[in-house]
């Protein structure tokens, strides 16, 4: 059966990774009930086994259970990954592959979800409800309406040579731009932030998966339009987790302390990329804007 499933795990589970069944809503916005039902099983399957899971707003739970290193993919990602699919409390394995390739935006949304909390190198497993993997439907060793275990190896994220390039002229531009406005204590990050810590804070710095409250203000580099004023903390359908927010944020907050005020020069692959955006009162932001932010870690929340 495993056999079976392999072979056609590219087809059948067609399933499984590689076609989006589900397209662009997941079935849980269709039958709210099942998806409460679910995340309330998986809840008590979790608890129940005393297991160090996290529940995203989605409804999936995920444990990280080996870090890895740098930026979560982003929809439109490349990832290669290797994965062993189960239906929760069981111990078969229906599916696996130790080295798969594929479009984030390709997957299951509740592939989606858990790999999008992963960054690479990382391994982690991932309790996934059926309205986000296969809903109803009956599959090989997949009962309808199934709760699902994935257990993954998140092995890199492709960075295409057009990011590389942009990459390359953001940091240019933003030096350039400190030199001229004679800006001090400009801390270079690897990933092509600067930064400049205005107030430093204390305490625990913060994680990728911790849920944190913050005030900030963003506004275009070029241009010094202002396109967002206010705070972020956890809601019921945003965690606010720092694996949440833009890349620059999680590369800012995971150096920085509760109470912790900085000013971020933020590459635009950092950023939004290379698509345009329309901020607060109309601003745009254009394709490969870098940005600043003025940020302060106001608390991390407990989870």
């Amino acid at each position: 059966m495993r056999g079976f499933l392999s072979v056609l795990g590219f087809l059948v589970v067609g399933s499984i990774m590689f076609t989006s069944c589900l397209n662009s809503e997941p079935v849980v916005n269709e039958f709210a009930e099942q998806w409460k039902m679910d995340t309330t099983n998986i809840g008590i399957y979790v608890r129940t086994n005393n297991l160090p899971a996290r529940k995203d707003v989605s409804g999936v739970y995920f444990n990280i259970t080996e870090p890895g290193f740098g930026f979560p993919p982003k929809i439109s990602s490349e990832v290669r990954f290797g994965y062993k699919l189960s239906v929760m409390g069981s111990s078969s394995i229906i599916d696996e592959d130790a080295d798969a390739t594929s479009k984030l935006e390709d997957l299951v949304p509740g592939m989606q979800v858990g790999l999008s909390l992963m960054t690479p190198g990382s391994k982690a497993i991932i309790y996934v409800p059926s309205g986000y993997a296969y809903g109803a439907t009956n599959l090989p060793g997949i009962p309808s309406n199934s709760n699902l275990k994935f257990e993954v190896e998140l092995i890199s994220v492709t960075v295409t040579p057009a990011e590389l390039t942009q990459l390359a002229a953001d940091t240019v531009a933003l030096d350039q731009y400190l030199v001229t406005n004679e800006v001090e204590n400009v801390i270079k990050d690897t990933t092509g932030l600067r930064y400049v810590i205005t107030v430093p804070g204390s305490g625990s710095t913060a994680t990728l998966y911790d849920k944190v409250r913050l005030t900030y203000t963003g506004k275009v580099l070029t241009t010094g339009a202002t396109f967002f004023t206010g705070g972020n903390g956890p809601t019921e359908i945003f965690d606010s987790r720092v694996i949440n927010y833009i890349y620059a944020f999680q590369a800012a907050l995971t150096k920085m302390k509760p109470g912790t005020r900085a000013t971020l020069y933020v590459p635009s692959v950092l950023g939004f990329g290379n698509q345009a955006a329309t901020g607060a009162g109309g601003v745009i932001i254009p394709a490969n804007s870098n940005l600043i932010y003025e940020i302060e870690l106001v608390e991390i929340v407990e989870d």
